[in-house]
């Protein structure tokens, strides 16, 4: 009886042992996965300080005010939704007018996807490739949200603020963040194939 006893004890110690190894195995996991993203989110935030600096904000404003105005002028052409530029920062849709700020340029997008795209645990390769994809949706995204916030705005002012404040301000960095996932699994899909070893041949 006591060592049917002495068994189950040592058997639920082993369980016991072995539940507990999972779950740091999980926790270990889980910091791994997600130190990247507390690495960028810091770095983002340093370079976003470091910005604000009297010596650097105002030629950040100037570069990212122009490239934006002139972006959103020539994508608004192209994809047919028409925006007139009255010189930077000023554009208007049907007759209103917008004014190109330094926080509608997405230049904050455009340095998280950078520090995403350096800590992430990509190739050289990818990393280059995922930063191009990256920066490529976002200068898409922000000028097409010039080009319909101008001719919502022009048919209904009183819904410019509220949606350009909430919806797209919200929506903007969930397709980031969103881009970025999918980035990362079409890496790591390539990462396994490319360390999968070939199967071994049947044939003589």
């Amino acid at each position: 009886m006591q060592k049917a006893s002495n068994r189950s004890t040592k058997k639920d110690r082993k369980e016991k042992l072995r539940q507990q190894t999972a779950q740091r195995n999980r926790r270990r996991a889980i910091m791994h996965a997600i130190k990247p993203l507390l690495w960028a989110f810091i770095s983002w935030f340093a370079l976003n300080t470091i910005i604000q600096l009297p010596p650097f904000k105002g030629h950040v404003y100037t570069f990212f005010t122009n490239f934006t105005t002139h972006a959103a002028y020539w994508f608004s052409k192209i994809i047919g939704m028409p925006l007139e530029m009255h010189g930077v920062p000023y554009l208007s849709a049907r007759g209103f007018r917008m004014e190109v700020v330094m926080e509608c340029t997405a230049y904050t997008f455009y340095l998280f996807a950078l520090t995403l795209t350096i800590f992430s645990r990509w190739t050289l390769r990818h990393k280059f490739i995922n930063l191009g994809v990256l920066w490529l949706g976002i200068f898409i995204i922000n000028n097409f949200r010039f080009a319909t916030m101008g001719y919502l705005g022009s048919y209904y002012p009183h819904l410019f603020d509220p949606v350009h404040d909430i919806v797209w301000d919200v929506l903007f960095g969930f397709l980031v963040f969103g881009m970025w996932a999918w980035r990362e699994t079409i890496s790591r899909r390539q990462a396994a194939e490319n360390t999968t070893p070939p199967k071994a041949s049947t044939h003589p």
